[in-house]
């Protein structure tokens, strides 16, 4: 497993909270972010997903600069597959992930298929969050319905590697799919 070869980031969103530290990430989002984060309702939500923008352009600025990735914003348009997983466009090998929860939100990049998840602890207190970051990261990575996870018509392969931990009242996981 080359979990080290995966770019992994990870924000704590509380610092958002301030309208004027949030307006001035907000401002530099590209439009379809903006939408996004307008959606919600609740500013927990909008601070995640500026979180989660804020993240992404993290990745496309190592991808450029450390992957030898062209520069041009076209090749980081992203689009989803029938699933709803989201990919870039006109960079088919190079795959991304995203998560939150609580005020984390984690991203990874890798030129290997990869899903990352993060739990807060005490927002699931009756889960087995060990086992749920798993699946999610898992299937997130797959492109496949974590639905399918839990109705048990899907498992996780023999022998994954996951690398998890636990760290300010959080569980977070990656998983990174090598070749076999």
């Amino acid at each position: 497993m080359m979990i080290d070869a995966a770019f992994i980031k990870i924000l704590d969103v509380s610092f958002l909270y301030d309208d004027k530290i949030f307006n001035n990430y907000y401002k530099d989002m590209p439009e379809y972010r903006r939408k996004k984060i307008d959606f919600f309702k609740f500013k927990k939500d909008k601070c995640l997903s500026l979180g989660a923008g804020i993240l992404m352009n993290e990745l496309i600025q190592h991808a450029k600069k450390n992957l030898h990735v062209p520069a041009d914003s076209a090749s980081f348009e992203t689009a989803f597959s029938e699933q709803g997983k989201p990919f870039f466009k006109f960079l088919p090998d190079l795959h991304f992930s995203l998560a939150h929860s609580g005020k984390k939100v984690i991203a990874a990049l890798s030129s290997n298929r990869i899903g990352v998840d993060v739990e807060e602890i005490a927002e699931s207190p009756e889960i087995n969050l060990l086992e749920w970051t798993k699946a999610e990261s898992y299937t997130k990575a797959a492109g496949i319905s974590l639905s399918d996870y839990i109705e048990g018509s899907i498992h996780l392969p023999e022998n994954s590697c996951f690398k998890q931990w636990t760290e300010d009242g959080y569980v977070f996981c990656v998983y990174e799919e090598t070749a076999q």
